[in-house]
């Protein structure tokens, strides 16, 4: 479908803009426009954990706004995940034509198109290049109330898409990370220069003004060397199953155990190597 700058299902958060695309292309449910929107970002290697974290988050304020993301691996596929788990209310916008829809994600996105939205700013054969990216970040800031960065390194394109929300004076959220992670450094640059810290959808809707739909919580019950087991996860941030089982203080046979446990119940995930970090 395309859809002209003068036509009432042109987003009129990029309608301001200087160098709007004059027409996009849409496939899916443009309805989504017309909604509260939130972007959530990541980069590529956005570590396992951040992404649990990320889907989560995203699944949940798609409950009540549409989630605005890109179409790369790491944090925007969280970002994807989340949304079409909590009902589709998501738009996908891309740094090219339809021709060029990264194919390691065909499917995902695929999915977006039937359940969501997917936006390109360009007609269907123009390519994908290097100066579309920075134009295609600047474009999900825009159309977002807000941007939450999940994981960025010191250099990350997730870092680009915040720069362009904190210029058009929208609050820029990060997930934080250990000191020194790479993975994280950006995202703690984010922080450092006044980014709002999240850990959870609250922190969020809290700030954005937006109501989410009340779920009875139900207790996760855990045996007494679960608990323990959570603890040291919650302590160490991540580690490695030897030392996770010293800290919990339980005998190292039973360490594999207890973390596949945690693992089942959502509490942690495998970082590869037997090593383990909580959710």
């Amino acid at each position: 479908m395309e859809i002209p700058i003068s036509s009432p299902d042109y987003p009129a958060e990029w309608r301001a803009l200087s160098d709007a695309p004059p027409v996009i292309y849409a496939k899916g449910n443009v309805d989504l426009l017309r909604m509260r929107k939130f972007t959530v970002v990541g980069a590529r290697r956005t570590p396992a954990p951040a992404m649990k974290l990320g889907a989560k988050i995203a699944k949940e304020l798609s409950q009540s706004v549409t989630i605005v993301t890109g179409t790369a691996d790491g944090g925007d596929s969280a970002a994807i995940e989340g949304g079409l788990a909590g009902g589709g209310n998501v738009i996908c916008v891309l740094a090219g034509g339809f021709s060029a829809i990264p194919q390691g994600n065909l499917n995902l996105l695929n999915e977006v198109a039937k359940k969501g939205l997917l936006i390109a700013p360009y007609s269907h054969d123009v390519e994908t290049r290097s100066f579309s990216y920075e134009y295609r970040n600047k474009l999900l800031a825009a159309l977002g109330e807000g941007v939450l960065v999940l994981g960025a390194a010191e250099k990350s394109g997730a870092l680009i898409t915040a720069k362009y929300a904190k210029a058009q004076q929208k609050p820029v959220f990060a997930l934080p990370y250990f000191p020194g992670s790479a993975a994280g450094e950006g995202c703690n640059q984010l922080l450092k220069a006044g980014g709002i810290l999240t850990e959870n959808t609250f922190d969020i809707t809290a700030k954005m003004g937006i109501k989410t739909e009340e779920r009875k919580r139900t207790a996760i019950e855990l045996t007494a060397d679960e608990e323990k087991m959570l603890t040291a996860l919650k302590t160490l941030a991540e580690g490695h199953i030897t030392q996770l089982a010293e800290t919990a203080g339980v005998p190292a046979f039973k360490a594999k155990m207890l973390l596949s446990a945690l693992e089942v119940k959502g509490l942690a995930t495998a970082l590869g190597g037997n090593r383990y970090a909580p959710v």
